[in-house]
């Protein structure tokens, strides 16, 4: 047989069995309406060589089974993560809300963000402040404008990665992979809150940020009533 005989062997088999799949669609009921076919219909199996289509469709249908219990289970997980999350977040909320210091409100970021959340690093900066901050809260000179004009373009939130020269910057202490900078102040104009963590992939900018942009409101409203009372001990 000629290589063009083959070929057009081949497309008219592609169209036969379009055609057949196309009428099983059309007609789920056909191997109820002929149930001997099912016991003489053979399907090649990898592991268990010829089985009969009823057998087959046992197996798709465990594996099938087996797949989506593995999906809830991660759902499951997702969930009691998301719980937990929210739970941290509300009460630092509440802990924030008792603070009467910068001190005070940076050890309860450190509780939430350090020891439950393994957050290994975490900067709070003001810009501009007329007051004398420790060091801590400020950053040198102009050096913060050029990663503001770099990672805020649009948003008051950045979520992803630095580079080496932005780590520094924020934290000079620490080799961080990934990070979430928000801007505090009604027009981001106060300063900025980074937390930063190890792991490349924890903050991405498709991330879900409702809590902390939730953060974010809460800080840009408590940290200037401090700051105005000089209460930076």
């Amino acid at each position: 047989m000629s290589q063009e005989a083959k070929n057009v062997k081949a497309e008219q088999r592609v169209v036969d069995d379009s055609l057949i799949a196309d009428y099983l669609q059309e007609n789920p009921d056909f191997f109820e309406r002929h149930p001997e076919l099912l016991q003489v219909m053979r399907l090649r199996h990898q592991e268990r060589g010829a089985v009969s289509l009823v057998e087959r469709q046992q197996t798709v249908l465990r594996q099938r089974i087996a797949q989506m219990e593995d999906e809830i289970t991660e759902l499951m997980t997702t969930a009691r993560r998301n719980e937990e999350l929210f739970t941290y977040y509300s009460e630092l909320y509440v802990n924030l809300l008792k603070c009467h210091s910068l001190s005070e409100v940076m050890d309860c970021l450190e509780d939430t963000f350090a020891k439950q959340l393994n957050m290994p690093a975490l900067s709070l900066k003001f810009f501009d402040s007329p007051l004398e901050l420790a060091e801590q809260f400020t950053f040198a000179a102009d050096t913060h404008k050029q990663l503001l004009s770099k990672r805020f373009a649009g948003d008051s939130i950045y979520l992803g990665r630095l580079t080496a020269d932005e780590q520094r910057l924020l934290f000079p202490q620490e080799t961080i992979a990934s990070v979430a900078l928000l801007l505090l102040g009604d027009q981001g104009e106060l300063g900025m809150l980074a937390i930063g963590n190890h792991d490349a992939s924890h903050f991405e900018p498709a991330m879900d940020t409702l809590l902390v942009k939730q953060l974010q409101a809460l800080l840009s409203m408590l940290l200037p009533p401090l700051l105005a009372h000089h209460d930076i001990s």
